[in-house]
């Protein structure tokens, strides 16, 4: 029997459950047609969290299991012929808006339902891959993406609304038409749809990495509350109720029957077992019984050590259980080479045995064979992306590794380039890492060039003239770094 491939069950607003980026993240990739190890595979997750994301959207009924060679047992209408002429509707997969609603105002020439769509797509480009912005599945040959482009590129071309007022829709559609234009450029070259596949697989990697933590985060936030309530559940001397003696006021300890009235309960029992016989030795006399001490302890205070010790021994048991359970975990994964999933556990193991100095170092160990994959990653991918002059997001991706490896010099010095050459880049971002990169080697002429014409875009003059003279003593013909100190020796 085929194995069972996950579909989106009909018109179900996916927002009225509790889902998390994982969840969301796994949502984007199901379509009806890829299996766990196809989405394994396209998503960079281990086959394991697919199975674990997998149950829980079923059991939710956001998704649901079938055998796509099953035969069908009773008459279903066919699934409606998707229109390209339609930009993609995101609302289908229960994703908010990223726009404003009030732009939905805005008085131009176009339908209601194009500006909403156009809206939905533009702020969504930098979550949007080449296959999906064209609306064509990663199989498609040159033949079908040809014409998914120009059917679409036919609504954002510029000279279809020729002499309307379009306000400014006009800007969102000419963005949307160079990202149409870029897919189809990309995936009808044979080499370059090769290199952007790669790239999408560092992607899918990075974003499955952060997802699982996140979805790590939040339960060790959860294990860190749950140990805290423990310890602060655990008995101090002076929250255990006090003992009370005979002389001091309120309550005694319960003594238990005087010891006549056992002795008597004994012998009553004793004559019923024996059929009305007495057992009193002759005499009638009572055998002494030596009264019990009321108190195992000698004095009050011991009592009390005695009963702290008993509970704080059940709390550290407990806590000590749910940290081998996670460290267990943790093992498991990386047999599998889930380092993600394995520094997720321990990082929790850690909550309930902060005092284990050997379980921190397993876990920081863990941590960074983890941070090392995802830096990889990301590396590749931001090296992608600012290749294909993506600068915003390639700036992004390279802070992410500033993140994680705060001495990378080559990331900082990176993410002040891109940063830089990006319309919308953040300049004082841009010059915390360009001063990171000239601070670890102050020796590269380089990192005085980029610092030096950041301060120039953000018009500070006197600090990009020091900048570029500090470059120009390592490089008295740097052009660049002459052309700023002669323009800022003006100003």
């Amino acid at each position: 029997m085929a194995e069972k491939v996950p579909r989106l069950v009909a018109n179900i607003d996916v927002r009225q459950f509790k889902l998390d980026a994982m969840d969301g993240f796994l949502l984007t990739r199901i379509d009806g047609r890829l299996h766990k190890k196809q989405l394994a595979q396209d998503t960079g997750l281990p086959e394991f969290q697919i199975e674990k994301t997998l149950e829980k959207l079923e059991k939710l009924g956001v998704i649901q299991m079938f055998d796509p060679n099953a035969p069908v047992t009773h008459a279903l209408p066919p699934p409606a012929a998707r229109d390209r002429t339609q930009l993609p509707q995101f609302a289908s997969i229960g994703l908010e808006p990223k726009y404003d609603p009030k732009e939905l105002d805005e008085e131009v020439e176009l339908s209601a339902d194009q500006k909403k769509r156009i809206l939905d797509m533009f702020y969504r480009l930098d979550d949007l891959d080449h296959y999906t912005v064209l609306g064509v599945g990663k199989e498609a040959d040159k033949k079908t993406v040809k014409r998914a482009y120009f059917e679409l590129a036919s609504l954002m071309h510029p000279d279809r609304y020729f002499k309307k007022n379009l306000g400014s829709f006009k800007g969102k559609m000419e963005a949307l038409f160079g990202r149409i234009t870029e897919a189809h450029d990309t995936l009808v070259d044979a080499a370059k749809r090769l290199d952007y596949d790669a790239y999408l697989d560092e992607v899918a990697t990075t974003k499955g990495m952060e997802a699982m933590f996140e979805r790590a985060l939040e339960e060790s936030r959860r294990a860190a509350e749950a140990a805290a309530a423990n310890g602060s559940a655990a008995v101090s001397r002076d929250s255990v109720p006090a003992l009370r003696t005979a002389s001091s006021p309120g309550p005694v300890l319960p003594q238990g029957p005087p010891p006549q009235d056992i002795q008597a309960r004994r012998e009553a029992l004793a004559k019923r077992l024996l059929g009305g016989q007495s057992i009193r030795p002759p005499g009638n006399s009572v055998p002494p019984v030596s009264a019990p001490n009321p108190l195992r302890y000698s004095n009050t205070s011991d009592a009390v050590d005695a009963l702290k010790r008993r509970y704080e021994d059940r709390i550290e048991n407990a806590t000590q259980a749910q940290a081998k359970k996670y460290a267990s975990a943790a093992e498991d994964a990386l047999s599998k080479n889930d380092y993600v999933g394995a520094a997720s556990s321990l990082h929790i193991a850690t909550k309930f045995a902060p005092d284990d100095m050997a379980l921190a170092m397993r876990y920081q160990e863990v941590k960074n064979d983890a941070d090392k994959l995802l830096c990889e990653s990301y590396v590749k991918q931001a090296t992608y992306e600012q290749r294909n002059h993506h600068w915003p997001e390639a700036a992004r991706t390279w802070q992410k590794v500033t993140k994680i490896r705060v001495g990378d010099v080559n990331a900082h010095a990176q993410a002040a380039k891109c940063l830089l050459k990006a319309e919308t880049g953040d300049l004082h971002q841009a010059a915390e890492h360009a001063k990171a990169a000239v601070s670890a080697e102050p020796g590269i002429v380089e990192h005085h060039v980029v610092l030096a014409e950041i301060y120039a875009k953000a018009g500070l003059s006197a600090s990009s003239r020091r900048a570029a003279e500090t470059g120009l003593a390592l490089d008295p013909k740097n052009v660049v770094l002459l052309g700023i100190a002669k323009k800022t020796t003006k100003t």
